[in-house]
C-alpha cells in the first residue's frame, strides 16, 4: 500500500487502520463494525465518502493499480464530460 500511495499521490488519498492483530486482538473494533471488515486484508476505495470499490484478501499490487487506474480514467471522463478539470492535472 505504501507504495500505492506514492504512486498515487495528489490522485487518490491512502490510509490505514489496524483493525485486528496477528494474535485476533481488535483494537479497532469501531473502524471494523462501521466499514463491514470481515476478512484481512480489506481494501476500500472512496469517492467523496461513497464506497465505490471493495477488495478483500488481495494482496498483488497490479490487481489494485488495473482498479484504480480504471477508476480514474472514469472519473477523469466524467469531469470532462462536466467541462472541469481531472483531478490530479
Amino acid at each position: 500500500m505504501d507504495d500505492l500511495a506514492r504512486e498515487y499521490w495528489g490522485r487518490i488519498k491512502v490510509a490505514r487502520f489496524m483493525v485486528m492483530t496477528r494474535y485476533l486482538d481488535v483494537p479497532s473494533p469501531e473502524i471494523k463494525e462501521r466499514y463491514d471488515i470481515t476478512y484481512i486484508p480489506t481494501v476500500i476505495l472512496f469517492d467523496k465518502g461513497v464506497e465505490v470499490d471493495r477488495w478483500r484478501l488481495v494482496v498483488m499490487e497490479d490487481v489494485y493499480r488495473y482498479d484504480l487506474n480504471k477508476f480514474l480514467k472514469a472519473r477523469a471522463a466524467r469531469a470532462f464530460a462536466r467541462g472541469a478539470a481531472p483531478a490530479g492535472k
